[in-house]
């Protein structure tokens, strides 16, 4: 993949540099060669396990390829893993209150199970994160917005 300008690389945070170029040139790919993506997000998550922005770039990316049997598994991941790194209990509904990386991926999952018609579960979810997020930080209010026009058109 092409070098990147500093003008257009996506800023991940901080990452061990080989991960964050391989998060970039998935990113790069998504749109011309989505199965070379794939490879550069899964590549990143195997480097860095611990690492929520390289499963968010997944999570992303299979939704983005409408692949939500992966955006589900991805979405899954990324929480437990965001739980993991905070010391949150496996279970989201046991959170009393998270740091804003693991609400964004309770966030995340709540969207993939909307777009899986899944919407009883997208409410709980992001319930959970508007009552731990009432500043809307992380934009809990986007899929809230999302879940209403869903009951609307019914």
């Amino acid at each position: 993949m092409n070098a990147f300008d500093d003008d257009e690389k996506l800023d991940f945070g901080q990452l061990p540099l080989e991960v964050d170029h391989l998060l970039q040139q998935g990113v790069a790919a998504h749109f011309g060669d989505r199965a070379l993506a794939e490879r550069f997000f899964l590549a990143a998550i195997s480097l860095a396990p611990d690492a929520v922005q390289a499963r968010r770039c997944l999570v992303k990316h299979y939704n983005r390829c409408r692949q939500f049997d992966k955006a589900l598994r991805a979405a899954q991941d990324w929480v437990a893993t965001a739980a993991r790194n905070a010391g949150l209990p496996d279970n989201w509904l046991l959170w009393k209150t998270a740091p804003g990386y693991a609400l964004s991926a309770l966030k995340g999952l709540a969207f993939v199970h909307l777009r899986g018609g899944q919407s009883a579960k997208a409410e709980a979810m992001i319930a959970r994160v508007i009552a731990m997020d009432p500043d809307d930080a992380v934009g809990g209010s986007v899929v809230a917005a999302l879940l209403e026009e869903t009951r609307l058109a019914i």
